[in-house]
């Protein structure tokens, strides 16, 4: 950090302030004249929530420290410190100790009480503070603990960060001391190593070692020592983990990437994750990479397709490598799988001239389409970049030529063969004409692409015109319009209005925050998608989801059967938190982090299935896989099944009708924006519906095929597009 890098320049210690912690009792009395808020009495039964060691040590009063020749004690600044409440609660009240105090008696002494800005543990919100209150100088003492009474409680979500301190408008302002003792190597790099901060309003750019630096809002940053602040809060709701939605089973498989599978067609599904196969043995999981032939693969991920429709899923392996190539493992219908890439004709080499000397492209993720409609799936790799330099690499989309070779698109087909950042890809028949159209989603603020299929094998990149590139900007003087760093993207009708939504998951930066995408949810109308956040720039958008800084990848699934998707989303780097919403059926979310407990942090890929064929989903995210144990509406399970599409009905489109009239809709994935693959068992929860009267599915390059109800819920029915419907948990019955 900046801050102990000009410590360590200017070659100071914390002073010694020579104070004394004090008593913890309000003060004294209020002085003739003062108007600020006289002590008051903490609620009975009110928990203090706490850092320090309650020791004070020093403050920034005489210490000397600037950054980027900005005087910390003469500037604008905000103190605060970060709290985390686990259950939802309700703030009452805020201690702090203070020196440098004003003579005058009257002088009103204020702290402060901020929203989260970005759940990075060191941005708070300062325009719009949740509370503030001022306390009288004459009742306060120097370096004594003194509290500020909320007269309305303020209430804060399980799993929100909120934080409390001071905030000092000039150099003779009071300060909050700090303690000695610094987390870790006090370097701040971890979450937990650092609680507090300050943030200087007016600092918005500097120059560092040759580099400008901007910061909307001004420059946060955080500090190695504890101030001395602490929170009093009521508990408003406590969930017990047996109530929760979810439970982490330690003994079931993840990784960073993960993708379901039912390779040995026995109905139950199988997860590939970079580097291992696990077969499920009937909600448990063995390791079969050995005996499947899948040992040594150079891989950050894979999605499963049956490229040569012999009934038997065969496994692209992707690899973010500059020096391994993406690998074709042919499915042998054994249990074992073949490599054939060479034979494939999947080359994805350089020639090793580029700053990192790369052989291969770099290769985020895959999947798979029938993007001609011909019956046979064809490949899409998106390709990331080179590190060293920011450049980046062109994308591949290989065309199936039914003879178990591939052969590249070009730009005659409308393919773009510009080099862009690709992070994920993620088709979908997005226009319900029959055909697959595809979305490309990019970082470092490049706009996101979507290819509009033509029907004849071409296509047209429509992103901007139709709303799913992003919100271009243009920052300040440039000419160049940023967008966002999409990580991943979600294909779902969140409204069940029979057309499809999309969620695109970006990490912004809170120092970037008006000229970047934070993470969009975008509601499709007669072909054209607009963002339901409400004003852009608000950190606290009208769709429900908090502004997390570094969202990464989202899965959509209605994990409680009520009949409306709902959405997880992962974020990177380490005490990020996974975000958990419950869908209200109309493009708009509830946070539902604390009935979820899901506790998974610094998360990345993340995938959801039934893996236990209980009649639920389950989430398998990097760093755990939960299952699902929450209350279940009634529900209804479709996995279709391709004849003269390919085999493994990738792309086909499930609808399931209701006698309300209520449509649902699914589709079978290829592969989601970041290199996931959710389960090819369609899962519908129906809420209080005990039946489905219709049952419609559209396959990619093949028919449309519609079954006369009632299906009663609580069961899984096998589409064949022959016509064929099997129900039962195998594909026998």
């Amino acid at each position: 950090m900046i801050l102990l890098l000009t410590l360590l320049a200017c070659g100071k210690t914390p002073a010694d302030t020579g104070t004394d912690p004090g008593t913890t009792d309000g003060g004294g009395t209020t002085p003739p004249g003062c108007t600020g808020t006289a002590d008051g009495a903490l609620p009975e039964g009110s928990i203090e929530l706490s850092w320090d060691d309650g020791v004070p040590t020093g403050s920034l009063i005489g210490q000397g420290w600037s950054i980027a020749e900005t005087s910390l004690e003469d500037s604008l600044l905000h103190q605060w410190v970060r709290f985390e409440p686990q259950d939802r609660v309700r703030v009452v009240g805020v201690s702090a100790m203070l020196v440098n105090l004003p003579e005058d008696p009257d002088a009103l002494v204020p702290l402060t009480l901020w929203p989260d800005f970005g759940a990075n543990g060191f941005d708070a919100w300062h325009e719009g503070p949740l509370w503030s209150g001022t306390r009288c100088a004459g009742e306060l003492s120097e370096g004594e603990w003194h509290t500020w009474v909320l007269d309305e409680p303020v209430e804060v979500a399980a799993g929100s960060l909120v934080y409390a301190g001071h905030r000092r408008e000039r150099p003779d302002d009071p300060a909050i001391p700090f303690d000695a003792a610094s987390a870790g190597d006090g370097s701040c790099a971890l979450w937990d190593d650092c609680r507090s901060a300050m943030n200087l309003p007016d600092l918005t750019s500097f120059v560092s070692g040759g580099y400008s630096y901007s910061f909307w809002k001004g420059y946060s940053f955080s500090f190695q020592y504890d101030l001395l602040v602490r929170l009093h809060v009521e508990v408003v709701e406590h969930i017990p983990d047996e109530d929760k939605q979810f439970t982490l089973d330690s003994d079931l498989p993840t990784g960073s990437r993960q993708a379901w599978g039912d390779y040995d067609d026995d109905g139950w599904d199988d997860l590939y994750v970079p580097g291992a196969l696990y077969r499920n043995e009937g909600g448990s999981f063995r390791d079969v990479t050995d005996e499947s032939g899948l040992t040594g693969l150079a891989s950050s991920g894979g999605v499963w397709g049956d490229y040569d429709n012999d009934g038997c899923l065969d496994l692209f392996v992707f690899a973010e490598s500059y020096t391994v190539g993406d690998t074709l493992m042919r499915s042998t219908c054994d249990g074992g799988f073949q490599d054939v890439t060479v034979a494939a004709g999947l080359d994805d080499s350089l020639d090793g001239s580029d700053a990192c000397a790369a052989t291969h492209r770099s290769t985020a993720a895959a999947a798979w389409l029938d993007l001609n409609g011909d019956g046979l799936l064809d490949l899409y790799s998106a390709n990331f970049l080179c590190w060293t330099d920011y450049s980046d690499y062109v994308d591949q989309l290989w065309i199936n030529q039914g003879d178990g070779t591939f052969q590249a698109m070009s730009s005659e087909q409308g393919l773009s063969t510009s080099s862009q950042s690709g992070r994920g890809v993620n088709p979908v028949d997005a226009d319900l004409d029959g055909d697959v159209d595809l979305l490309v989603n990019h970082y470092v603020l490049q706009r996101n692409w979507f290819y509009d299929n033509q029907g004849d094998g071409t296509v047209i990149e429509l992103a901007r015109e139709v709303g799913l590139g992003g919100n271009g900007v243009r920052y300040e003087l440039s000419t160049t319009f940023y967008y966002g760093h999409t990580i991943g993207t979600a294909w779902g009708d969140l409204d069940n209005d029979g057309d499809w939504d999309s969620v695109q998951a970006n990490l912004a930066h809170p120092r970037f925050f008006d000229f970047s995408d934070k993470t969009q949810v975008l509601m499709q109308e007669d072909g054209a998608w607009s963002d339901n956040a409400g004003d852009w720039a608000d950190p606290f958008p009208d769709n429900g989801l908090r502004y997390q800084e570094t969202h990464s990848v989202p899965t959509l699934g209605d994990f409680d059967s009520d009949g409306n998707l709902d959405l997880a989303i992962t974020a990177v780097y380490p005490g990020r938190p996974t975000d958990f919403y419950w869908g209200q059926g109309d493009g708009t979310f509830r946070d539902g982090w604390q009935q979820a407990g899901i506790l998974t942090e610094d998360g990345w890929g993340m995938s959801a299935s039934d893996l236990d064929n209980d009649g639920d989903l389950d989430l398998s995210i990097s760093g755990g896989t939960y299952r699902n144990q929450g209350p279940q509406g009634s529900w209804i399970q479709v996995r279709p099944r391709g004849v003269w599409s390919n085999r493994a009905a990738i792309g086909a489109i499930a609808f399931v009708e209701t006698a309300d009239g209520t449509v649902r809709m699914r589709q079978v994935q290829g592969g989601t924006g970041q290199g996931e693959q959710d389960s090819a068992f369609l899962h519908f929860g129906l809420g209080e519906a005990t039946e489905i009267s219709r049952l419609t599915v559209s396959f990619i390059g093949g028919e449309t095929v519609s079954w006369e109800g009632p299906f009663e819920a609580g069961q899984r029915l096998w589409a064949h597009e022959d016509g064929d419907l099997v129900a039962g948990w195998s594909p026998e019955g």
